[in-house]
C-alpha cells in the first residue's frame, strides 16, 4: 500500500469538520473519498484489507476479553456460593475449585485496545460510495461487529450480496431498537426489507435465538414485517426474556423498558414513576418469577447471570416480598428447586423490609423438615436469628414472643442461648439509659 494512499484510509476516521471551517467545508473523510475514487482498482482491495484486518483485530480482542470475564463470573459465582454456604467472612479459600491464584489477566494489549470504529465506519463509508462489488463479503463480516452494522446495512442496499440475509437477520441481535432508532436500527431494517426479508424467515431466527436482548430484538423485527401467513409468535413467548432484562442491574432504561413491556403482556395497570424510582429493583411479582426462572435453569445459558442479579438485589423490599412468597407456597408439594434458591436468597434478605419477620421465620421453621431443603432453611434461620427471631422474642405481644421463642427454642444452639442473653441485657442496659435520660430532662423542664 503506497504512502499516499495509506493516509487518504486514515483520514477515513475523521468525519467532522474543521472548527474554524464554514458549514459547507468537507470534512478530511469526505475528502479522503472523492481522492479514493481517483486513485483506481488498488484503492478498493487495499480498503477491503484494511477492514478484514480491523474487524479479526476486533473480534480477537473480543474473544479474549470474554473469556477472561468468562473466568472471573465463574470465580465470583463461587465466592457468592460459599459465601452462602459458611458465612460471611469465613475463610472460603480452602473450599474453592476455582483457586484465586489461576485466574487469567488481560494483556497490555488488550487493557490498552481502543477500538477504531470511526475508522471502520469510514471504510465502510468509502466502499459504499466506490460501488465496487468486490466489497460484498467484507462488508458482511462488518455485520458482525455492533459499531459497524448501520453503515454496513447501509451499503449492502447497493452492493448485493447473496448472504446478506442471514447474516442481517444475526445483525438484528446485536441493535437496540430504543436507542437512536433512526440512526441505529432503521438502516438495518431497510436492508432487510431490501432483501426481501419474510416473516417465516424472521420467525425462523427468533425461535434459533437464544439470548434474552436477541429474542426481544428479532421480536421487535417481526412488529416491523407485513404478515405472510406466518403467524407471529405471542408476546409472551418473551416473557422469560423480558424478566431476565427487566432484572438488568446495569442498565435502567432497559429494566424499565421490560417492566412496561412486561405489564402490558400481563395486563397490569398498576403505574410507576421511573423517574422517581429510576435505580429501585424491579417490583416483587417480576423478582418472584425470575426466582423461578432461575431454578429451572431459565432462560437456557442466562440462568446462572439471572442468579446473580437476585441475589445482588436480595437486599431489597421487593426482593424480600418475593422470596417470601416462593416460601410460604401453599401448594400440595412446593417446588424444590424454587425453595432452594429462595432459601439461598434468603441469607441476605434484610428482615427491616418484612412486612412480618415472625411469618418469615414462620415459614423457615416450617421448611426446616423439608425433605429436600431442610438444611438451607435451619441455616437461613440459624442465621437470621439476631435479626429475626431476637426482636421477636422480646415483644410486648404476649402470642408473638411465645410463637418466637418455641421456634428459637427448636433450632437454637448453646452459642445462639449465649447470643441471645448478650441482646438481652443489651437491650435492658439502653433501656435503663434511654430512661434515665427522659428522666433528667422531665427534671430540666419542671426547673424552668
Amino acid at each position: 500500500m503506497g504512502r499516499k494512499l495509506e493516509e487518504l484510509i486514515e483520514n477515513l476516521s475523521i468525519w467532522q469538520t474543521s472548527d474554524y471551517g464554514d458549514g459547507d467545508t468537507p470534512s478530511p473523510r469526505a475528502l479522503a473519498i472523492a481522492e479514493l475514487r481517483t486513485t483506481g482498482p488498488q484503492a478498493v482491495q487495499a480498503l477491503i484489507e484494511r477492514l478484514d484486518g480491523l474487524l479479526a483485530a476486533t473480534a480477537g480482542h473480543r474473544e479474549r476479553v470474554e473469556s477472561v470475564q468468562a473466568a472471573w463470573t465463574a470465580w465470583y459465582e463461587e465466592s457468592d456460593r460459599l459465601s452462602d454456604e459458611h458465612g460471611l467472612g469465613a475463610d472460603i479459600e480452602r473450599y474453592r475449585t476455582i483457586p484465586s491464584d489461576s485466574l487469567p489477566q488481560r494483556s497490555a494489549e488488550d487493557t490498552n485496545y481502543r477500538d477504531p470504529y470511526d475508522l471502520k465506519q469510514g471504510i465502510i463509508e468509502a466502499l459504499h460510495q466506490l460501488g465496487d462489488q468486490r466489497a460484498a463479503p467484507v462488508l458482511i463480516a462488518a455485520l458482525s461487529d455492533g459499531t459497524c452494522v448501520p453503515a454496513a446495512a447501509r451499503a449492502l442496499c447497493d452492493i448485493h450480496a447473496d448472504q446478506a440475509l442471514p447474516a442481517l437477520l444475526d445483525a438484528v441481535t446485536l441493535m437496540d431498537h430504543h436507542t437512536n432508532k433512526s440512526i441505529v436500527f432503521d438502516p438495518l431494517l431497510a436492508s432487510l426489507r431490501h432483501y426481501g426479508v419474510s416473516m417465516a424467515q424472521a420467525r425462523e431466527r427468533f425461535e434459533a435465538e437464544a439470548s434474552p436482548q436477541g429474542r426481544v430484538r428479532l421480536m421487535h423485527l417481526m412488529t416491523q414485517l407485513p404478515d405472510d401467513g406466518t403467524s407471529r409468535p405471542s408476546e409472551s413467548q418473551i416473557r422469560d426474556s423480558l424478566i431476565f432484562l427487566a432484572l438488568d442491574d446495569k442498565d435502567n432504561t432497559g429494566r424499565w423498558q421490560a417492566v412496561g413491556a412486561l405489564n402490558k403482556i400481563d395486563g397490569s395497570t398498576v403505574e410507576r414513576d421511573i423517574f422517581s424510582d429510576w435505580d429501585a429493583p424491579p417490583p416483587a411479582d417480576v423478582i418472584r418469577s425470575a426466582i423461578t426462572l432461575a431454578a429451572h435453569g431459565e432462560p437456557l445459558g442466562h440462568d446462572r447471570e439471572l442468579t446473580s442479579r437476585l441475589r445482588r438485589i436480595r437486599h431489597t423490599a421487593p426482593a424480600a416480598r418475593a422470596v417470601e412468597a416462593v416460601l410460604l407456597q401453599d401448594l400440595p408439594e412446593p417446588d424444590a428447586q424454587e425453595l432452594r434458591l429462595a432459601l439461598r436468597l434468603a441469607l441476605g434478605v434484610h428482615t427491616s423490609e418484612l412486612d412480618d419477620p415472625l411469618r418469615f421465620a414462620r415459614a423457615l421453621h416450617r421448611l426446616s423438615s423439608h425433605s429436600q431443603v431442610g438444611d438451607s432453611a435451619l441455616l437461613a434461620l440459624h442465621r437470621t436469628c439476631w435479626d429475626l427471631l431476637f426482636p421477636q422474642m422480646v415483644q410486648d405481644d404476649e402470642a408473638r414472643r411465645r410463637e418466637a421463642r418455641t421456634i428459637f427454642d427448636a433450632i437454637a444452639t448453646p452459642h445462639e442461648h449465649t447470643r441471645f442473653a448478650g441482646y438481652t441485657a443489651s437491650r435492658s442496659f439502653w433501656s435503663k439509659v434511654r430512661q434515665r435520660f427522659r428522666r433528667g430532662c422531665r427534671g430540666v423542664d419542671a426547673q424552668a
